[in-house]
């Protein structure tokens, strides 16, 4: 089959020549209100679901000019870009008001017409700019063996990765803190991929199919109700997106892939394809939670089959491809695996991701020492560096981001909470430092009348001088050319 003649799903050069009206919009968009950078009482929004704290100040230094790879998802313009993607996506889901006039403000702006036009006429640009790097993967002809191998490859790598992310949290005592982190992940963001799919199939994008053997990401292992009680157990209880700060980039990814392949009628093959994933690493995750819970939810532990309902997705998957050949021909087989291979890519990301973030988390008190080991270096070498130094008043609250490259914070003056998970707060006075690496989801509150820090930018053979390679699996990623 020559697949020379199908599109890519995505094609950021097409996108490109639109970038300086792209701008204008971007920069309209983010001057609403509803959109501003959090204050300090908004690091949880607490049910707010007509606020989406971006930190517009990002967009006048973000570029657009070259497009998320797969090597720097976790970086800010992946991170500013998917937030403001999934803003847009849920401009369409309705929610009531409260009866007090503030709540009908924010909801009056939040589904006024301005935002909505604006955000619609963005999505293209913002979908080719973040996924340009997925659904090229497969190969042209790929076959049902080799499709389907790729659906067991996700269910495999999913298990295996998570049974390291459990096992590292154990050892070093950070089981709950993890928990916490990665049910807001995974937990918190459920109703939204759900929602997506829901959109997609009562626009009848997986009626080729039988209603029986459609992708689902309804939750058997566990079931909602058990999902529910580990959530409460870790203290994630608010309602959908109050956590909105503490997504990882790639968290918001896999939500809006979805979204994406779901809004375009000639995308319904790829869509299923990604849904079968997104289905398949569901019940990996459900299968290692439960393991990891056990003392929890022994009882929904014991009901579980998960060798199965592996079996069975993988058999339903099986059709799904056999459909495909008798009936839709090369060109869909080609799509759908198209979007299995580009969901595949991501969640092989998103794992890489969170395991990076869980890292950093369990071990701050290692990071401080390092920042310490760093600064000594820089105190005694007086190397060439670029820093950045920050003069913040009582209550600013900095909206959770990542940087591009690994800093330093030091405090000069005055005195600061730092956090990068729910309920982390780490006290910095002066004096004190941390190393924030590459990527890594963070935030902070000055609780003095003022706080001055500093925050050198560190080179990459410098961290390599402090720690060698972790000798845990990593997913091995192939930087495009």
């Amino acid at each position: 089959m020559n697949t020379s003649a199908f599109p890519p799903l995505f094609d950021f050069s097409a996108q490109l020549p639109e970038r300086d009206s792209f701008m204008q919009l971007l920069r309209e968009f983010a001057a609403t209100d509803a959109f501003r950078s959090a204050t300090v009482d908004e690091l949880v929004l607490d049910g707010d679901f007509f606020r989406r704290p971006l930190r517009p100040e990002d967009f006048s230094f973000l570029q657009y000019r070259k497009p998320v790879r797969a090597d720097n998802v976790s970086r800010l313009p992946s991170l500013a870009t998917n937030r403001t993607l999934l803003t847009i996506n849920e401009l369409d889901i309705a929610r009531a008001p409260g009866a007090d006039a503030t709540a009908q403000r924010h909801w009056q702006a939040f589904y006024s017409a301005k935002p909505r036009l604006l955000g619609a006429q963005m999505v293209p640009y913002l979908e080719a700019y973040a996924f340009d790097y997925l659904g090229n993967e497969a190969q042209p002809g790929e076959d049902a063996q080799t499709i389907g191998a790729r659906l067991r490859a996700v269910i495999d790598d999913e298990m295996a990765a998570w049974s390291n992310h459990f096992d590292m949290l154990m050892k070093r005592d950070f089981l709950e803190n993890g928990l916490r982190f990665i049910m807001i992940q995974r937990w918190a963001t459920l109703t939204t991929r759900r929602t997506a799919l829901e959109r997609a199939r009562a626009s009848q994008y997986f009626d080729w199919l039988e209603p029986t053997a459609q992708p689902s990401l309804a939750s058997k292992l566990p079931d909602d109700t058990t999902f529910a009680r580990i959530a409460r157990m870790c203290g994630v209880t608010a309602p959908t997106h109050s956590y909105w700060q503490f997504y990882l980039p790639t968290t918001l990814q896999r939500c809006n892939l979805l979204y994406a392949l779901g809004s375009r009628p000639d995308r319904a093959f790829a869509l299923a394809g990604a849904a079968f994933v997104a289905e398949a690493e569901h019940l990996a995750f459900g299968a290692a939670l439960l393991r990891a819970c056990a003392h929890i939810a022994p009882d929904a532990a014991a009901q579980t089959d998960f060798d199965a309902l592996s079996t069975q997705l993988q058999r339903r998957f099986a059709q799904a491809i056999d459909t495909l050949v008798e009936h839709h021909g090369a060109a869909a087989l080609h799509t759908f695996a198209q979007g299995v291979a580009g969901a595949q890519l991501l969640g092989a990301r998103a794992r890489w991701d969170l395991g990076e973030q869980l890292s950093w988390l369990s071990q701050i008190d290692t990071y401080m020492n390092y920042a310490r080991q760093i600064h000594d270096r820089i105190e005694r070498d007086f190397p060439d560096i670029d820093r950045d130094t920050f003069v913040e008043p009582q209550e600013m609250c900095s909206t959770t981001h990542v940087h591009n490259e690994h800093r330093l914070v030091v405090i000069e003056s005055g005195d600061m909470i730092f956090w990068g998970n729910l309920g982390m707060q780490l006290k910095m006075h002066p004096g004190d430092m941390v190393l924030i690496p590459d990527g890594r989801l963070h935030g902070s509150t000055v609780v003095s009348d003022s706080c001055t820090y500093h925050q050198p930018i560190i080179p990459n053979e410098w961290i390599a001088d402090l720690k060698p390679v972790p000798q845990r699996a990593r997913e091995a990623v192939a930087t495009p050319g």
